[in-house]
């Protein structure tokens, strides 16, 4: 039997995220649940790794114990563990004043993101036409999209150094048969981090015959309009986060608008209208085609091509929950390294909510991606962006490997003015990460990248109980080591 589904199952099946965004052709051969006759228990694996390397400016050592459990002969969910105690093998300044990084530890999101995945995939048959498809993600997400992404494209909430984040990432879908025409209602919900720091949103969508409905709604409540400004940059409070100053919190609501064009077998063509609004900012349009066709005889390949034209009133951002927004939410852009910073950092403490108020953003812009995934679980998709005003470039670049030989997945997104100026380190973040099976129970990891960070100024202390002034800037991690596998 095949069927329809959209693109988060499929994109979730191969980079561990959801994507509510178009559509994918996928087999639904195979149920989640075991046949009755199955003997059913719980596997599982316990694991340790540790590493060395550098976190920011300090070099440091890692332990990493984790555990996972494999429920898919109960019920198709999978959970795992776990959290890491990083020890400062030298403290450079700015000085921390504490062996173990009191950064990983200091809030209430920390803790939560001990739960660091929560993977329920399921899909059923019910009726005499019907099919239910779930995909439930709690942990670190990577690539979040909601509807055609005009709102919510490529969120991720990990790229912040200092702050590990567990996040939920769901989407329904129900489809049957009404008026002997395929008809199907999907449910979207984003939470950016469950201890309450973070974007949360959600879309509801109905089709029927190929013509589509949806309508979402984001926002960040805690979201800073504007910042505590002080010795020429921002305040930094005791849990290393800038001060907010005034009011807080950034809405949207959109409605889309589409139609599909299928075989159900080999191509999906669906053009689409997103119009959006942003309470106290701006609206925008967005209008666009998302293509995706399976490729050889198995059909288990897919290339995928979208093109999207944006028009934008002065104070709309389009796509404004990207990438790049866990740190613009502080500040835009965030800065380069500690000895290449502005004279007066002040000037570049704007949070986005701010700067979008601020600059003239209307105009026409665009967007062009190509993405391609393959069920031997292999992923890549890169896309271009331009928004009308200053920073009006970016660019994203993702690589997802996972079979038996090599886990690995890239990240390189950059945004600035026009151009490709990519390794810019005052719009880019980078992150590459790698575990390969050496022996049965030992694998080599590594992780490289250059994140960002609420940094103090060089000579400032970072003492927790020392008020300071900072700036929100790029900060690297290079993490080399090995991870002991003990399964069950």
């Amino acid at each position: 039997m095949r069927v329809t589904v959209t693109a988060v199952v499929m994109t979730a099946a191969l980079t561990g995220s959801n994507a509510l965004a178009g559509e994918a052709l996928i087999s639904a051969d195979r149920r989640a649940r075991p046949p009755s006759d199955v003997s059913r228990s719980v596997h599982g694996e316990a694991r340790m790794g540790v590493g060395v390397g550098f976190i920011a400016e300090d070099p440091m050592a890692s332990v990493e114990p984790s555990l996972a459990l494999d429920l898919r002969d109960i019920l198709p969910m999978q959970l795992r563990f776990g959290g890491p105690l990083r020890l400062r093998l030298y403290d450079r300044s700015p000085r921390q004043e504490e062996v173990v990084r009191g950064a990983d530890w200091d809030e209430a999101g920390d803790f939560v993101a001990i739960l660091e995945a929560l993977n329920y995939v399921d899909s059923f048959a019910f009726g005499a036409h019907g099919q239910a498809d779930f995909d439930l993600r709690i942990g670190s997400l990577g690539r979040v999209q909601l509807g055609h992404g005009s709102l919510v494209m490529g969120y991720a909430n990990g790229l912040d150094l200092d702050r590990r984040r567990s996040g939920l990432d769901f989407v329904g879908r129900l489809e049957g048969a009404l008026l002997e025409r395929r008809a199907g209602v999907e449910m979207g919900l984003v939470v950016g981090d469950l201890a309450g720091s973070g974007i949360f949103g959600g879309r509801v969508g109905a089709d029927w015959a190929g013509a589509g409905i949806g309508f979402s709604v984001v926002g960040d409540p805690s979201a800073p309009r504007q910042l505590d400004l002080v010795g020429g940059g921002i305040a930094i409070d005791r849990h290393n986060r800038p001060v907010a100053a005034g009011d807080r919190g950034v809405a949207a609501i959109g409605l889309d608008l589409s139609y599909r064009f299928t075989d159900r077998w080999r191509y999906l063509i669906t053009p689409y209208l997103d119009l959006n609004l942003m309470p106290g900012l701006g609206k925008g349009l967005h209008l666009g085609v998302d293509a995706e066709m399976a490729l050889g005889r198995r059909h288990a390949a897919r290339l995928g091509i979208r093109g999207e034209m944006t028009a934008s009133d002065r104070g709309y951002d389009p796509a404004y929950f990207d990438v790049f927004y866990g740190s613009q939410r502080w500040q835009v852009p965030f800065v380069g390294a500690s000895g290449a910073l502005p004279a007066d950092l002040s000037a570049a403490a704007l949070p986005k909510a701010g700067f979008v108020a601020t600059n003239d953003l209307s105009g026409v812009g665009g967007y062009g991606g190509i993405r391609f995934a393959h069920d031997d679980g292999v992923f890549m998709e890169t896309g271009y962006r331009y928004r009308p005003g200053p920073l009006g470039h970016s660019w994203e670049t993702r690589v997802g490997v996972e079979s038996e030989v090599v886990r690995l997945s890239i990240l390189l997104a950059h945004r600035g003015r026009m151009g490709f100026r990519v390794i810019d380190p005052s719009g880019t973040l980078a992150s590459a990460e790698v575990a390969v099976p050496v022996l049965r129970h030992l694998d080599v990891t590594g992780r490289v990248g250059w994140l960002f960070a609420v940094r103090r100024v060089p000579g400032a202390s970072a003492a927790a109980s020392a008020p300071s002034t900072g700036y929100v800037g790029g900060a690297g991690i290079m993490l080399i080591g090995v991870a002991g596998r003990f399964p069950w």
